[in-house]
């Protein structure tokens, strides 16, 4: 009895049996699960970098600011557009939305007018005139302050940190316990 390499013979000995995958090497299976795994250590190795220039761009915020309350004193927005109304292929409207350049008053700097500007399209203003906020204020001679809070720039920083920890985790265990296969 003759068999091809597809097929095996079952434990007893008469049936033939075809796998739940291939029984032969396949070079070009291989190099496809390789090129994805790669791919994975890149989309890893971009989160961890990301992650840590977030951790810097926080600390550093920390550092070089100090908190206050900031009196909104004037606002002007600049129209924009946001993606809204996704479905589940991930096709999106453009809603209009408004981009804001806040003018503050803060007593660290002698209620000099600061400028902070919204880095996000939001579908309305996020603070109204008259609105006492917490901020962070750099030197006053810098002429901005930061209206976000260092906290959401760690959670992002971590974040990313632990995604790209645990895909080159699982990464490293699918290379490392992979079936050999002799050819």
């Amino acid at each position: 009895m003759s068999y091809n390499t597809y097929e095996r013979m079952a434990d007893d000995g008469d049936a033939f049996y075809r796998g739940k995958g291939p029984s032969v090497y396949d070079p070009d299976e291989s190099s496809r699960k390789e090129a994805a795994l790669n791919c994975c250590f890149v989309f890893a190795i971009f989160l961890v970098l990301i992650g840590t220039w977030q951790t810097v761009r926080a600390r550093n915020l920390q550092i070089s600011t100090t908190r206050e309350h900031c009196t909104i004193v004037g606002r002007d927005d600049t129209n924009c557009y946001y993606d809204c109304a996704c479905d589940t292929d991930n096709v999106c409207l453009q809603c209009p939305g408004v981009e804001s350049t806040y003018s503050i008053n803060t007593e660290k700097c002698d209620d000099a007018e600061l400028l902070s500007k919204a880095t996000q399209c939001l579908p309305r203003p996020q603070y109204r005139i008259g609105d006492v906020v917490q901020c962070f204020v750099p030197n006053c001679d810098e002429g901005t302050v930061y209206l976000g809070s260092p906290n959401q720039d760690y959670f992002a920083a971590m974040l990313c940190l632990a995604l790209g920890g645990l895909i080159t985790c699982f990464g490293l265990v699918y290379k490392c316990f992979q079936p050999v296969v002799s050819v």
